[in-house]
């Protein structure tokens, strides 16, 4: 099995707090280049793992998008810092919290609900129906249209 070390580029690591992120430019057999994002953070005896890819082609649209981001949180004013409620506060976790409103939040697609979901869009469903529909966040709706090419 090849390592995927072969095909990085370019690495740079951030630490922020708990939490560390990974910038990797990587190239796939054919010369394709891209970008992931990844985050990585100690949740009790394990890590948790984020990942984010965007392709050469959308590098610029996606920095466009980000610094629209951080145009929005310089030009925000200061607010005083809130104390962030754990899972341990309430005892729920906010997967749970999610669930109690959306029973598929955070489950895998399968390729039949991708396909139901394809067709209830392109007959004009809206988000929030489509999030009604599929028991999943709204924002799980756009992801999973974008995925499937469809917005």
């Amino acid at each position: 099995m090849e390592s995927d070390d072969r095909n990085e580029l370019f690495s740079q690591r951030v630490c922020a707090g708990p939490r560390t992120y990974f910038f990797d430019a990587k190239s796939t057999e054919d010369g394709t280049k891209y970008l992931v994002i990844s985050e990585s953070r100690r949740n009790g005896r394990t890590y948790e793992h984020h990942r984010v890819m965007i392709f050469e082609e959308h590098l610029r649209a996606f920095a466009e998008g980000f610094q629209q981001a951080l145009r929005f949180f310089q030009t925000m004013p200061a607010e005083p810092a809130r104390k962030r409620m754990s899972s341990a506060d309430d005892g729920v976790s906010s997967v749970s919290r999610v669930r109690h409103r959306y029973s598929q939040a955070y489950k895998s697609w399968s390729l039949d609900e991708d396909e139901r979901l394809r067709k209830s869009y392109e007959q004009g469903s809206s988000i929030a129906e489509l999030a009604s529909q599929h028991q999943r966040t709204p924002g799980a709706i756009r992801a999973r249209l974008a995925k499937l090419g469809l917005r």
